[in-house]
């Protein structure tokens, strides 16, 4: 590792994207913050939308902006975003339609569709991906079935981060860590599965080169380096473009035998870094994902809802008038105490915009629990849900992996709400260290640094984390309301009465 190296981290989230510039210097890493700007939906006649023109001009201001701080040179610029949505572009690379949101409503009964074409068992033995009605392959056959089909006219799909990266570079591909929640990949050899997409008749011509996270795709386009005033041979890498891998590449441990990771934010993501795929009955029941990590490994999890509720229950306090701070809302939490009441993450319910608390209060009255028609009760619920989900997921991790979890390494945005994290210590009855707080940017930038060979391997960068940045550790104070309470979790996140 020699002299100063600057990367920019482009990091797409479904509320906002940011533009981070990481300094790799004497053996760690600082980062600045050099524009934030919302990621932008629509909701049309046609559906919810990405508007990613919108969102791909704001790209562009925060690259310039990180020029005019600092300076035109720099060692690489990586895009991750969420998983599973997608962008169609013609044989001459234009844009076909506004790309679809993962919580539109288009894929409602979409999972019992395709599994009449190839049945789930067969699915799941082949890519390992956890079954969500959000799943690219689920929106795919809704495209199939409309009157204009898409899908029968265009030449690529372009998974989000691939299309930014495209945009910036003119190269066309699908980096592997974001291609794996398609449930369209073998998660074995590590490419598009053909045979699948071939049975589904979906056109092969869709699916780009697969590209190993840490790869130069090319260099940033001339009309693009005039605009935003940045040098010319500024590498476009394929980092680990999918948010989630990205965050773990920043967990600050390299021992992977006895560690959990929980990336927290508007999805609640807890998994295992493994070195091979779990094709397994077992982990077909759970409904683990087999989804690609960085230098080669596995990440072995399950999706949550996640903040998910409380951010659209604030939006829905909001447009009541009664604004609130997240910070306000834990605060409210903590004085409002246990809740003795939980929800369902996985009801489909909780994935669509709408009136949060009302769909809160009627799950609750439906499983025969006590709703209460206040502001710290709703948080509070939505926060011990989440609690209780992870604890289950990490007792599924230590079936599946035959390895005992004795901590859990926590990352992203959500681990700045103390109460959760409180919590969900208290639930799993181990360790939670929390951070870094910005995992994602960590990662995204450590990917990039081993493209350019700044840095041996992951394990190095691991190192170079847990030098630059300062964690919090959480450890169990209230495990017994949890253990007393699990049965009864467990009975209504599985459809019945408290």
């Amino acid at each position: 590792m020699n002299g100063e190296k600057k990367f920019i981290a482009i990091d797409l989230g479904a509320e906002n994207g940011r533009c981070v510039v990481v300094t790799l210097k004497d053996g760690k890493v600082d980062l600045k913050e050099v524009y934030r700007f919302t990621t932008h939906a629509v909701s049309l006649d046609s559906g919810l939308h990405w508007d990613i023109l919108r969102i791909f001009d704001d790209v562009v201001t925060g690259l310039a902006k990180a020029r005019l701080e600092f300076g035109q040179r720099f060692d690489g610029i990586g895009v991750d975003t969420w998983g599973v949505d997608y962008v169609l572009l013609d044989a001459e690379g234009r844009v076909i339609g506004y790309p679809y949101h993962y919580r539109d409503n288009r894929t409602d009964g979409m999972m019992e569709q395709t599994f009449g074409m190839v049945p789930e068992e067969e699915m799941y033995k082949r890519t390992g991906v956890q079954f969500a009605q959000i799943n690219t392959v689920f929106q795919l056959e809704s495209e199939k079935k409309r009157k204009t089909n898409f899908l029968s006219v265009a030449d690529k799909m372009l998974m989000t981060p691939d299309f930014i990266s495209y945009l910036l570079s003119g190269t066309i591909f699908a980096e592997y860590t974001i291609a794996s929640t398609t449930g369209l990949t073998d998660p074995v050899n590590k490419d598009w599965a053909i045979d699948l997409i071939e049975k589904l008749r979906l056109p092969g011509r869709l699916f780009p080169r697969i590209v190993m996270p840490g790869n130069i795709i090319g260099r940033i386009l001339p009309s693009l380096a005039r605009r935003t005033g940045l040098d010319s041979g500024t590498p476009i890498i394929a980092t680990a473009s999918h948010d989630t891998a990205s965050a773990v590449v920043s967990v600050p441990d390299n021992s992977r035998e006895d560690w959990a990771f929980l990336s927290s934010g508007t999805w609640t993501l807890v998994g295992a870094e493994t070195l091979q795929p779990y094709l397994t009955v077992d982990a077909m029941r759970y409904n683990f994902t087999n989804e690609g990590g960085a230098a080669g490994t596995t990440r072995l999890l399950k999706n949550i809802m996640g903040l998910w509720p409380l951010q659209e229950a604030r939006r829905f306090w909001l447009e009541k008038g009664e604004e609130f701070s997240y910070s306000a809302l834990v605060d409210l939490a903590e004085e409002e105490g246990p809740s003795n009441s939980w929800i369902d993450l996985n009801d489909s319910r909780f994935l669509k915009p709408g009136s949060m608390p009302d769909k809160i209060s009627a799950f609750l009255e439906e499983t025969g629990q006590t709703t209460v028609e206040r502001i710290g009760f709703f948080t509070r619920v939505i926060l011990e849900s989440l609690a209780f989900s992870s604890r289950e997921v990490v007792k599924e991790i230590e079936a599946l992996t035959g390895r005992s979890v004795k901590v859990v390494h926590a990352v992203g945005g959500g681990i700045r709400n103390t109460l959760l994290m409180q919590l969900t210590a208290d639930a799993l009855g181990i360790p939670l260290v929390a951070g870094p707080v910005e995992g994602t940017v960590v990662g995204n930038a450590g990917v990039q640094a081993l493209a350019i060979g700044a840095i041996s391997g992951i394990d190095e960068w691991r190192e170079i984390i847990a030098r630059s940045f300062e964690t919090l550790t959480y450890r169990p104070k209230n495990g017994d309301y949890f253990d007393h309470n699990e049965e009864a979790f467990l009975r209504v996140s599985s459809g019945g009465k408290a």
